[in-house]
């Protein structure tokens, strides 16, 4: 039987999540990955050194890694685990329980009693938990161990071997105390700082190969050129034209630098986001100096002819046309790729390994019944962080057993991806455009969500190269703008868009992707596209952070004194309460306690009520600024902060007066929908940033916008209700 050659390519990435307003990290998942898969994955090879493998990583992820190792880094989650469970906000509490079950139920919650006692106290669904209320039921020791759990429970078998502690935190189950959180989150930092040097010295003894991601993780074929999407489906409804050949070459070229800094030595070849290829992104991985690629076997066999066998095309390697140059090619075996993602988790180990190596077995005597020339190349390539959720014992059994069997095996053989395509000698003159997902980019544009996120990125885009060509806005101004519209052009928003996957977390993902754009558009000083102002994913329940807890639904004009003048005066307004939990910014100190909007049919009214005093905001802060962002423009307007009672206009982009506002037990301002270019039935949004001096000490919403449509005559009537 012909000996297999197995080419591993394990994919490691995650989207950003730093958000374009604040810096401040919304979610945890590169934190928590690191401290499991990545280190887990390393662990294993350190001790399997007779096998070889492509490792990808994503410049995207690598960047998010360094700045936790270097403490910069702070997402939400950290936050809710570093505060004292005595200390939490109500707010705060209840985040806590929403969010502190986010990890694999049966492999993790439930092998922990503690942790599996404290689900049941919440409620599994949360549909029907009335959270406020469960959360005043959950003493602080409870919350203390939520806390720990947490955390712990994202800890693989590698770091748990490692640390002695850690296991025996492990061992305790309960009665966590704050010393033992405070060494959990060390442990994590140290490890995320060991994840790079780590993979960089498995690669220098030449164990394995790595390689990299376009950078931010972008459909290629679709950022070169979103009609590319007809040639799998011609009669897909498309987005207005998006075709930035120069963006994809920015995130081939700045990948391939970022990985040479990093790792000592640039990448061989690249894995394209999600398998997708086009005869246009292949040029510019080719012309770049990328020397293999690798995708899908849809994407093969619609590159032959309809009668290719697939045995012989699949385990070969290939020279794929790219431009004047080419870029040698292997392509995903599905199935096997697929048993290991999806399949393997739900059966032991030992099962699962025998059946993997039978079908590789089974390869090679095909290839021999075929009478094939040279060995069959197998190429499995797939998420290398996702699937050891699922495994029990983060797959550490399944890992050792494999690569144990893989190791003593006279049948298979284990390769690098460069070992892989060196043999190529087929080739294919025309690539199929399309991804490892039905040979197509449906799940990234085939929905109307899609559609509306390229529309925005697109208007978007646009405003860039204008104010390039018309000299509007400095150097600077837009390299920071093009930035912000490359992280937007990553798969990964677009990846929750349309109804094919769910998350908790997609209020999230669409605000993210939307902070891209619009702050793209505010570096620029033009206005931010209509799709980008309001959600684009449609939820049952918006996301938590951006949604008011009333909006507005009587027209309304206060009387602007800096009191309530009475009960009645702001009765109809919206109201958004951001809660208490902050973070770094100077301090965590906190102004403003919660943001009333309204408005009559000539001018929009806020109200901000402070924290604690008039006298703790006026020690906290000394200005509020008001940024409005309508169809046409944007503007942002500053409001001293002055605890006198007095009225003072506030001051616009050219120094000219705009809107009142006044201090003193509450601070009310007013600023004319005519003076900020809105007419009735436009669609706005606004937030606020909350200075002193130079330094922003909060914003509200803390994330997201507050979104209004100007009202007419029909207001009150379409909106009336008992």
């Amino acid at each position: 039987m012909s000996k297999v050659r197995l080419a591993f390519l394990w994919h490691m990435h995650q989207p950003l999540y730093r958000q374009p307003e604040t810096d401040e990290y919304l979610l945890p998942w590169v934190r928590l990955h690191a401290t499991r898969a990545y280190y887990d994955m390393a662990w294993m090879l350190e001790r399997h050194p007779g096998i070889r493998c492509t490792v990808n990583f994503t410049p995207v992820l690598l960047d998010q890694l360094e700045d936790y190792a270097r403490g910069v880094a702070r997402d939400r989650f950290l936050d809710l685990s570093i505060r004292p469970a005595a200390h939490l906000y109500d707010e705060e509490r209840q985040a806590l329980l929403r969010s502190f079950f986010m990890v694999d139920w049966e492999t993790v919650v439930r092998a922990i009693p503690r942790y599996w006692e404290l689900l049941q106290k919440r409620g599994r669904d949360m549909r029907f938990v009335d959270l406020p209320a469960v959360a005043k039921r959950f003493s602080d020791a409870e919350l203390t161990d939520l806390q720990v759990l947490f955390n712990l429970g994202w800890m693989g078998f590698g770091a748990l071997e490692d640390d002695r502690g850690l296991v025996e935190l492990r061992r305790k189950g309960r009665d966590y105390t704050q010393e033992d959180l405070a060494y959990i989150l060390a442990a994590q930092r140290r490890i995320v700082g060991q994840i790079v040097p780590r993979w960089r010295a498995l690669s220098e003894k030449g164990q394995i190969e790595l390689s990299t991601t376009p950078y931010y993780h972008p459909i290629l074929p679709l950022v070169c050129d979103t009609d590319t999407a007809r040639r799998a489906m011609p009669t897909v409804q498309l987005p207005p034209r998006f075709t930035y050949p120069q963006d994809a070459r920015w995130h081939v070229r700045q990948a391939i630098e970022s990985h040479a800094r990093r790792f000592g030595k640039p990448p061989a070849g690249m894995w394209p986001a999600e398998g997708s290829v086009s005869p246009e992104a292949l040029e510019v991985l080719a012309s770049e100096g990328v020397r293999w690629a690798c995708s899908d076997e849809g994407v093969l066999l619609h590159s032959l002819p309809a009668d290719s066998p697939r045995l012989a095309a699949l385990y070969r390697p290939w020279q794929v046309a790219a431009g004047s140059g080419q870029v040698s090619m292997l392509f995903r075996d599905r199935g096997l790729s697929d048993l290991i993602g999806f399949t393997y988790s739900k059966i032991p180990a030992a099962t699962a390994v025998s059946d993997f190596l039978f079908n590789l077995e089974t390869i090679g005597r095909a290839w021999d019944s075929a009478h094939l020339e040279g060995q069959p190349t197998v190429g499995v390539f797939l998420d290398g962080e996702n699937p050891w959720e699922h495994f029990a014992g983060s797959g550490r059994e399944f890992l050792d057993t494999f690569y144990g069997q893989l190791e003593s095996s006279s049948a298979v053989e284990t390769v690098t991806l460069s070992e892989a395509v060196a043999a190529a000698s087929g080739r294919i003159e025309r690539i199929h455009s399309g991804s490892w997902i039905e040979a197509s980019y449906r799940i990234w544009i085939g929905h109307e969500e899609d559609r509306l996120g390229w529309t925005a990125l697109g208007k978007a885009r646009e405003a860039v190269e204008a104010a390039a060509r018309d000299g509007t806005a400095s150097v600077e101004s837009l390299e920071l703008a093009r930035q912000h519209l490359y992280a937007a052009e990553g798969s990964d928003w677009f990846w929750w868009y349309g109804d094919d996957f769910s998350t908790e977390m997609a209020a999230e993902f669409d605000g993210l992707f939307r902070g891209h754009v619009i702050r793209a558009c505010r570096l620029l000083g033009v206005a931010p596209p209509r799709e980008a102002l309001k959600p684009i994913k449609q939820l049952d329940q918006p996301g938590v952070e951006t949604k008011p807890l009333r909006e507005p639904t009587l027209l309304v004009s206060p009387t602007l004194d800096g009191r309530e003048t009475n009960f009645f005066e702001w009765q109809g307004a919206g109201l958004y309460q951001p809660g208490q939990h902050r973070g770094s910014m100077f301090g965590g100190a906190q102004a403003f306690r919660s943001l009333h909007y309204a408005f009559d049919l000539n001018s929009l009214y806020l109200r901000l009520d402070p924290a604690e005093t008039t006298a703790r905001t006026m020690e906290v802060a000394n200005r509020v600024s008001m940024t409005v962002l309508g169809p046409n423009q944007e503007l942002r307007i500053d409001f001293g902060l002055a605890e006198d009672g007095q009225e003072r206009p506030g001051t616009g982009p050219s120094g000219a007066p705009l809107g009142r506002a006044v201090f003193l037990q509450i601070f009310e301002l007013a600023v004319p929908f005519a003076e900020v270019g809105l007419r009735p039935g436009d669609a706005a949004a606004f937030f606020l940033q909350i200075w002193r001096g130079d330094v922003e000490v909060e914003r509200l919403p803390r994330s997201g916008f507050v979104n209004l449509t100007v009202p007419d005559q029909d207001f009150e009537r379409i909106h009336w209700r008992v």
